[in-house]
């Protein structure tokens, strides 16, 4: 049976469980459509009023809708036929436009934003670090991203930016992070590999459970299982973090490697180029996935952001939301490692080629075809791989790859925050949440390029991008 319409919930032991739930068309249409209404609500710090909203339940889009919102929470959705604006409130025009929640992404490096050399970069901006933190936030927020899931990173400095962060001191989306990564390479590559410092490297059991522990003390929301790892590393690393409550997530290196990392309790899959050795998967890797319920992260953008940069490399060259987003000296240094693109395909080892994408598309239907569940993720940025743009590509390739617009709306945005524990919070626009919205101006039903056009951003009730009017007061003199 294909899982299709699943719902992440996590049980108390952190295994991810799927469920078949029904289609929400229905009862959207019921909800705005003159059935169960919200409520009027007597005050409102902000209205978005108009435009066609995609709620993230993935049912029919509604028209000229009218949200309310009191402080940080939405306080009724409605039309503006069942809703009215409160005197006073500050009004954010969506006519004409799309109406959605805050994008989320599930996998993204904070400390890089899309040079192409790595090993430069860690050098030359490490110092500057908090810098380019805050750039990288303020370009997924501008573009969409409310929320993220930082996965790499030197925890000392990541510590400091969360403060800042959620201290309101810098703007940005919501961010959980890993704290670094957990690895298994030898000492000698460690010492020059450029996130050998965001590291711990291990080469024993007792080493790897000392190594979650310490990750979870320096405030991780999830673990990263990296690359190197044993089985039965894994498999302490899983313990600590399900005892807390916590997830695994990271890479696997074959096939085989896929299925001892999963049996060991790794939860989610990052990447999709470890699931086959050619275009075929093999069915123990499928019947394993599915068996224990694992998330894939496919990030296909990584490869085919490269490919296109060689074909076309004026769209990376020649970005202005990349530019505008960060300081002049900044770009100038990105822009110098954006001019020779074909250079890129030596990252990675080399594998990223035309059959790679490929190859990666035959995986990712079979996986889909399978019912394993995937998510949306970018490991932005990566070569190329420009916050600004990430999410809206890796979208694009989700629907390129057979996946119906409005599922991958809901994938961006409810089942991802699902899979971050955050679905009571975020992922819809419904009564009760946290106002994280967005108002795109296009159609992303269409073509998942109109995200690029994101022209309001509203995250916990407070407009970063956009402007407001204020709607008229009522008159006390009896007129109008």
């Amino acid at each position: 049976m294909k899982l299709r319409n699943w719902r992440l919930i996590a049980s108390a032991s952190s295994v991810w469980l799927f469920v078949l739930v029904p289609h929400a068309g229905g009862q959207n249409a019921r909800r705005y459509g003159g059935g169960e209404q919200d409520a009027q609500p007597a005050k409102a710090t902000l209205a978005i009023v108009g435009g066609m909203l995609i709620d993230g339940h993935e049912g029919p889009p509604v028209p000229h809708t009218l949200i309310l919102i009191d402080d940080n929470r939405i306080v009724a959705v409605g039309t503006r036929d069942t809703l009215k604006v409160p005197p006073g409130t500050k009004v954010l025009d969506a006519a004409g436009m799309t109406v959605m929640p805050g994008l989320i992404d599930v996998h993204v490096h904070m400390d890089t934003i899309g040079h192409t050399d790595y090993q430069y970069w860690h050098q030359t901006y490490r110092s500057r670090i908090q810098d380019i933190y805050e750039i990288a936030a303020r370009q997924l927020l501008l573009y969409g991203v409310t929320t993220a899931l930082d996965l790499g990173g030197y925890a000392p400095d990541l510590r400091i930016f969360k403060q800042k962060l959620e201290g309101g001191q810098v703007m940005g989306p919501r961010v959980k992070f890993a704290m670094g990564f957990i690895s298994n390479y030898s000492d000698e590559f460690v010492k020059t590999w450029h996130r050998g410092y965001q590291s711990e490297n291990v080469h024993t059991v007792d080493a790897a459970r000392a190594a979650a522990l310490k990750q979870i003390e320096s405030g991780a929301d999830v673990l990263k299982a990296y690359d190197g790892l044993t089985p039965e590393q894994v498999k302490v690393i899983a313990e600590e973090a399900h005892k807390r409550g916590l997830w695994v997530t990271g890479h696997a290196g074959n096939p085989e490697n896929v299925i001892a990392r999963v049996e060991a309790g790794q939860d989610a899959i990052e990447h999709i180029g470890s699931f086959a050795y050619g275009p075929t998967v093999p069915p123990e890797v499928i019947r394993t996935l599915l068996r224990r319920r694992t998330v894939v992260v496919p990030t296909l953008v990584i490869s085919t952001v490269q490919l296109d940069a060689v074909e076309w490399p004026e769209f990376w060259t020649d970005n202005q939301r990349a530019k505008s987003t960060m300081p002049p000296e900044i770009w100038a240094d990105v822009r110098r490692s954006l001019e020779h693109p074909e250079r890129v395909l030596t990252n990675f080892g080399g594998w990223v080629r035309r059959d790679s994408a490929e190859r990666a598309r035959a995986v990712f239907k079979q996986l889909r075809d399978a019912g394993v569940p995937m998510l949306v993720g970018t490991d932005s940025s990566t070569p190329l791989n420009l916050k600004t743009d990430a999410l809206w590509r890796e979208m694009e390739q989700f629907t390129n790859n057979g996946v119906p617009p409005m599922e991958v709306i809901g994938l961006a945005t409810r089942r991802n925050a699902e899979y971050m524990k955050m679905g009571q919070q975020v992922g819809t626009i419904t009564k009760g949440k946290l106002a994280d919205i967005i108002v795109v101006d296009g159609n992303p039903l269409v073509s998942m390029r109109d995200l690029r056009n994101v022209v309001a951003v509203v995250k916990d009730g407070h407009v970063y991008k956009g402007s407001t009017t204020v709607a008229a007061a009522k008159r006390t003199d009896g007129t109008r």
